[in-house]
């Protein structure tokens, strides 16, 4: 049940669910994508946009039969206490490990751009302890600095326009379809997995105020907003670097201001990346947060299970970061994440409608 201390309303909804979302996941997408659909990329975005779409029409089919309750209470009344019980803790395992490949993502990525120098471990440990201070404070704190941090989205597409004064290729996606159906298909797996976050919706939809009307239409602009930043960045980096660039850039958004050099200003990579680290840490934020609400206790003991969950995911973050590793654990968190945002949340919603459960005064 919610109370006014952790309520927020949809404004803030609508900004949780997009920072939860455009994180570290955007600075590599033009290249998961180009992999398989080439010059096609966008159209996998598009299509993967809808995807989540329909994900979220499942979500709120299934929580506004429960408007008041948290998702944890919502399975056990769906499936009872125990079997309730073994879901939240596979939940909470999903989160914790997603939280985990999040932090690796981010740590090497400042690591190899950023500060070469610098031990993993520090970094990893300063994210960390950023993120559990923040953390630590109620859901309305949190949705109000995700509000805060999103100006940084606008300042990112401000941005990108000067990055119209390279040569465009507008070749390099020609023609359209020609990677075919199957690869298209095969790169939305690719984008679906960077717009993970969207999730968030399942576990905060009790605690927004008046969330009987226009929830729909709250998270579906979200997903709008997202879908169109997405397919924006990778259509733009593939008119900008051929197919051969493409393949061989590990971050190609970040080499897309790389490129770009001003009297003034000689690596304009470095001050955007410098400051696309705040919405790459609020991921974990939400999703330490998530973890240390998805398991039913005593709300005092939430301080202790956010700060056990920090160091958790800080002695998961310190494993070898070669790339072998890291694609294993990315390919490992890829089949949770597909379990959680798509399995468990449509079987609930079956077995809701078929045994008619609801909450009481709802007609579902």
């Amino acid at each position: 049940m919610t109370n006014n201390k952790i309520s927020i309303t949809k404004f803030q909804l609508f900004f949780l669910v997009i920072e939860s979302q455009i994180g570290i996941g955007l600075l590599s997408l033009p290249n998961v994508v180009q992999d398989s659909a080439k010059g096609d990329g966008w159209i996998s975005i598009i299509l993967a946009g809808i995807g989540v779409q329909l994900l979220l029409i499942i979500y709120w089919l299934l929580l506004r039969r429960f408007p008041n309750e948290t998702f944890t209470n919502i399975t056990e009344k769906i499936l009872g206490r125990y079997l309730a019980k073994i879901v939240s803790y596979f939940i909470y395992f999903y989160f914790i490990m997603n939280a985990s490949l999040l932090t690796i993502l981010t740590v090497k990525t400042i690591n190899l751009h950023l500060l070469p120098l610098t031990p993993s471990w520090v970094i990893s440990f300063i994210i960390l302890s950023s993120s559990i201070y923040l953390t630590v404070s109620n859901l309305r704190i949190i949705a109000r600095f995700f509000v805060l941090t999103s100006s940084l989205i606008i300042v990112m597409l401000g941005v990108s326009l000067l990055t119209y004064t390279i040569p465009k290729e507008v070749q390099f996606i020609l023609p359209v379809g020609d990677s075919g159906i199957k690869e298209i298909l095969i790169g939305i797996n690719g984008a679906l997995i960077s717009m993970v976050g969207f999730e968030v919706v399942l576990f905060i939809y009790a605690f927004v105020i008046h969330n009987k009307k226009g929830m729909l239409k709250t998270i579906s602009l979200a997903n709008i907003f997202v879908t169109t930043i997405y397919t924006y960045f990778v259509f733009l980096c593939l008119i900008t670097f051929s197919p051969d660039q493409l393949s061989q850039l590990r971050d190609p958004v970040l080499f897309l201001f790389r490129i770009l050099s001003f009297r003034l200003i000689e690596r304009i990579d470095f001050i955007f990346l410098s400051i696309w680290i705040v919405p790459m840490i609020t991921s974990i934020i939400i999703y330490i947060f998530l973890a240390s609400k998805s398991i039913s206790g005593e709300e005092n003991s939430y301080k202790k299970k956010v700060v056990i969950n920090g160091m958790l995911i800080y002695l998961i973050s310190l494993i070898p970061h070669r790339d072998e590793i890291i694609n294993s654990f990315t390919q490992y968190v890829s089949y949770l994440s597909y379990t959680v945002i798509m399995v468990i949340p449509l079987i609930l919603l079956i077995v809701s409608l078929i045994f008619k459960k609801h909450e009481m005064g709802e007609t579902g």
